[in-house]
């Protein structure tokens, strides 16, 4: 027995009585082919939907929705006033990622991905990491960033030094859900910033281990971990969740999303990191969501990596709908032009560098990848950098005053064919921490 298997039998009985809307045992045993989304009553239980529908159900969230099994369809998904069919596997993907080796750029096709450095990922320094000594934060010694020097660039692009100097608590005391392909919870860049153990869920293998799976180079092997280290360089105090819905092919089920999104809002996230997408709207997931914001919860999607007007759900959905607390990223380079990968359109509402962003891999290692996957945790910490300090502006309005101060992407002819389908501008952290917390 592995020590994973060992961390699940003394977590297993704390975690089943945490969360129990999510009833994760369900969502993962039924595997279903098509499930069913309904809006329900505040009295509504699990025996009487079960009697009124059939099926079984995997997600509920009492007065809002519900989420439950059907048999097969052959007619692919049928909707009518209150309810709505859709097929449920692997209809989530963490793909289209770039991984950059020996200066080249290889997309992410058919499933490949490769590391940095010749292929080889380099050993975390040490196996340690020094982010605080003697318990002060030392991020920016002599002006390079002393965590991950290689990002020095780009967080200095951002205003990431001027930031950390004016969210002095780093956004401590805020949680960020990364629901992703997991993370390697061992990582010494990531073990001290995790949530406890009686929050986590892996709803790909049934446990409360969400261990990054895979092998090097192959599907999304390491994609969370990396999500995860970028959120923590942003926002170094900040705790994440982690929450596996990606299997190592980096694909994932509707109701593994939807029951993730439920558990993390149930686990009190304030922000939550989708690095993920759909050619298709969900409506399993979109009620989710709404549940999420109606809670008063943060959410940042990733626009997807097809370099065309494709913008992978949610992203798509996010201008419009509880925009205020919705938000859609896509990537751009270190001359603030679109990143040849990223899709782009007039639901894009903020734009993020995410090309060659080092941060934490499994087993100790790190590698860099881009895609606009990275840069969605830049801007989900952003919004945990801000949360973690006094706000001087709604909390509502705290994603729009990400985008509206934004730096102009359209002021030269880098963009000049992308005019307002990039968003509202280019993060600059220095000018959304000083127009929305108390200094």
């Amino acid at each position: 027995m592995n020590r994973y298997q060992i961390l699940a039998l003394l977590a297993v009985a704390a975690v089943l009585l945490g969360a129990c809307s999510s009833m994760p045992s369900r969502v993962q045993t039924e595997q279903p082919e098509y499930v069913m989304t309904v809006r329900v009553g505040a009295h509504e239980t699990v025996q009487s939907l079960e009697r009124r529908f059939g099926g079984s159900v995997l997600v509920l969230e009492p007065g809002r929705y519900a989420v439950l099994s059907v048999k097969p369809d052959p007619r692919g998904g049928v909707s009518t006033a209150s309810s709505h069919v859709e097929p449920n596997h692997s209809r989530f993907l963490a793909g289209g990622q770039i991984a950059w080796m020996n200066g080249q750029s290889n997309l992410w096709a058919g499933g490949q991905s490769n590391l940095w450095a010749g292929g080889q990922s380099n050993l975390w320094a040490g196996g340690q990491s020094n982010l605080w000594a003697g318990g002060q934060s030392n991020l920016w010694a002599g002006g390079s960033f002393a965590w991950m020097p290689q990002n020095t660039q780009i967080w200095q692009h951002i205003g990431l030094p001027q930031a950390h100097s004016l969210a002095r608590n780093l956004g401590s005391g805020v949680k960020v859900a990364v629901i992703d392909t997991g993370v390697d919870l061992d990582h010494p860049a990531l073990r001290d910033a995790l949530a406890p153990k009686s929050e986590h869920w892996d709803f790909v293998d049934n446990d409360p281990v969400p261990q990054e799976q895979g092998t090097f180079g192959l599907g999304g092997y390491g994609h969370g971990t990396n999500v995860a280290g970028i959120i923590r360089q942003i926002a170094p105090r900040a705790t994440i969740l982690p929450l596996r819905v990606l299997g190592p092919d980096g694909r994932g089920d509707v109701v593994h999303l939807a029951a993730a999104i439920n558990r993390a809002v149930a686990n009190g996230a304030n922000v939550i990191n989708l690095s993920l997408g759909s050619e298709n709207p969900s409506p399993a997931v979109e009620a989710a969501l709404e549940a999420a914001t109606a809670a008063g919860v943060m959410v940042v999607a990733s626009a997807g990596n097809a370099g065309n007007t494709q913008v992978t759900y949610p992203a798509s959905s996010a201008r419009g709908a509880d925009g205020w607390q919705r938000l859609s990223v896509t990537s751009i380079n270190l001359s603030d032009a679109r990143s040849f990968f990223a899709s782009y359109g007039e639901s894009i509402e903020v734009a993020a560098p995410g090309e060659a962003i080092y941060g934490p891999a499994p087993e100790n290692q790190m590698a860099a990848w881009s895609g606009t996957s990275m840069a969605a945790p830049i801007a989900a910490g952003a919004l945990a950098l801000a949360l973690g300090e006094t706000l001087v502006v709604p909390m509502k309005n705290l994603a729009d005053e990400l985008m509206v101060r934004g730096s102009d992407l359209y002021n030269n002819d880098l963009n000049e064919r992308y005019k307002d389908l990039l968003g509202d501008g280019r993060i600059n952290l220095e000018e959304f921490l000083v127009n929305t917390i108390l200094r």
